[in-house]
């Protein structure tokens, strides 16, 4: 019988039984969970309570961190500080240039407007001139016509030289000695 109690690995069946957590053949008292209890327990509390090396480490790695942020938070302020600064430089600058382009606009519509009037003066002028030049040129014509219609007479031959000279045709010469000679009546009889 101890053959058949036996498991092949050298236990026999009241060697488990006896290792089982049944107690006084009480199956309602089975722990399934006693052997944690004590073995959880121990090394619970060895890990829940930190070495005072680790606490060390902890807290320097949090003063670090405040360090590190509070340069980072200082720097920071700092270029903050000197936007502001180039900030208030620009918005100078911009106001000035502003200010600038304002006059140099107001300048601008002056010195269209003077242009423009120097222009309707300056074709004004031109015309008057033209005018002028236009009427020494028919008094020099009307001179030429004169003098030699006072040498030759006023004849055919003599108004087809000066056309060819004034660069007109003989009857225009013809027609203005006669406008010439009516002048002449009119003013003799004043």
């Amino acid at each position: 019988m101890a053959a058949d109690d036996d498991n092949g690995d050298g236990t026999s069946l009241f060697d488990v039984f006896s290792a089982s957590p049944l107690k006084n053949n009480d199956e309602g008292s089975l722990d399934i969970y006693a052997g944690l209890d004590s073995a959880g327990s121990d090394t619970a509390s060895k890990s829940s309570v930190p070495s005072r090396n680790c606490l060390d480490l902890y807290e320097e790695i949090l003063t670090e961190e405040g360090t590190a942020k509070e340069a980072t938070y200082n720097d920071l302020q700092a270029e903050y500080g000197k936007c502001q600064l180039q900030m208030k430089e620009l918005m100078k600058k911009f106001k000035e240039i502003q200010t600038q382009n304002f006059s140099l606009k107001n300048e601008n519509q002056s010195l269209k407007k003077n242009i423009s009037a120097l222009i309707k003066t300056a074709r004004v002028e031109i015309n008057r001139k033209d005018e002028e030049i236009n009427n020494l040129h028919q008094r020099n014509d009307d001179r030429e016509i004169l003098l030699e219609c006072q040498k030759k007479g006023p004849s055919l031959k003599t108004f087809t030289h000066l056309a060819a000279k004034l660069n007109k045709n003989p009857y225009q010469v013809s027609e203005r000695f006669q406008q010439l000679m009516k002048l002449f009546e009119k003013s003799k009889c004043r």
